[in-house]
């Protein structure tokens, strides 16, 4: 029995040679920026395509026509195997996609761009980039207090495929790690790992700190006022997870009363980021829009996880990252 599998047409294109074994067993069909419909190897017209299979990436979330990529998923009568190209499914639209889909799997490859935006803000803050950037706009010429990478301590709440990501790479520069997570245990590239009950030592003595927590209940807010006051006055902070683990007023107003010392965010409650929200001028906070995943290499290992599981779905063989029901 032919099947058949939607994904964005500049998904398809990336995979098209790959995707040509597949075309005796898949019809595959794509959805372009406006919405229309076409079969991937012939370009013809697809009035009303019953996938199987869908492949839901970035070029899909982040595109003109997400709202009609994810109305038609819901309206379909069934769907079989849906592939993400996102780590969680705290959205409530992919939350809909996980109940209707018999199979549904994650990717957790974005971890990788991810885990260089915590890189690159650290150094950013720990070598003074804002003054020396600041200096250089002026022509001024003064020497700048900085400080050392390695022994940096960092910690690490929410130690799964980011913050692995990010351990890895701390480590390889020298730096200290502790992570947190509910299990505990060990890790090659963690000095410390422990519970979220264990964490307020860590939390007191900790250079950096970053959130890397999906949204739950138990997780929203958890930055708080208190959070906040017990960081050094000379250490960072910085938000890879989602918004809402921040209270964000309390962040600006613990800031404000000198700690931490500075806080970088890739995602904020509001997305966008409203233009009056204070986030935007607070001399001490870095704001990205939530864009550290969006690197080339994060679609192709995102397509690399699809082909992967596409291989594995064709065959009847167990796939990587399915998500429990």
């Amino acid at each position: 029995m032919t099947r058949t599998c939607l994904l964005h047409q500049k998904a398809f294109r990336r995979m098209e040679d790959e995707l040509r074994g597949y075309a005796a067993e898949v019809d595959f069909i794509t959805m372009d920026d406006e919405g229309v419909f076409a079969n991937g190897f012939t370009g013809e017209p697809v009035s009303q395509p019953v996938p199987d299979m869908v492949f839901g990436n970035t070029d899909f979330f982040f595109g003109p026509k997400v709202r009609a990529f994810f109305r038609f998923l819901i309206d379909l009568p069934d769907l079989d195997w849906f592939q993400s190209s996102a780590a969680g499914m705290d959205n409530e639209t992919l939350q809909a996609v996980h109940a209707k889909a018999r199979l549904y799997t994650t990717n957790h490859t974005q971890s990788e761009a991810m885990a260089e935006w915590a890189i690159w803000q650290a150094l950013d803050w720990l070598k003074a980039g804002r003054q020396h950037r600041a200096q250089e706009k002026e022509a001024e010429w003064h020497r700048i207090y900085h400080r050392d990478f390695i022994g940096s301590k960092w910690l690490i709440v929410g130690y799964g495929a980011i913050g692995q990501a990010v351990a890895r790479r701390v480590k390889a520069l020298g730096g200290l790690v502790t992570g947190v997570r509910r299990s505990g245990g060990t890790d090659d590239y963690a000095d410390a790992i422990v519970t979220p009950e264990e964490m307020g030592a860590a939390l007191r003595d900790a250079d950096i700190t970053l959130l890397c927590l999906p949204h739950t209940p138990e997780t929203e807010n958890m930055a708080d006022a208190d959070f906040f006051a017990a960081m050094k006055d000379d250490a960072m902070f910085m938000n890879l997870g989602r918004g809402a683990l921040v209270d964000e007023a309390a962040l600006i107003a613990e800031m404000d009363r000198g700690k931490p010392a500075f806080a970088a965010l890739d995602v904020t409650a509001t997305e966008p980021l409203p233009e009056a929200s204070p986030l935007w001028r607070h001399p001490n906070i870095a704001i990205t829009p939530h864009d550290s995943s969006l690197t080339l290499g994060t679609f192709v290992r995102a397509d690399e996880t699809f082909l992967a599981n596409l291989k594995r779905y064709l065959a009847g063989e167990e796939l990587i990252h399915l998500a429990p029901k």
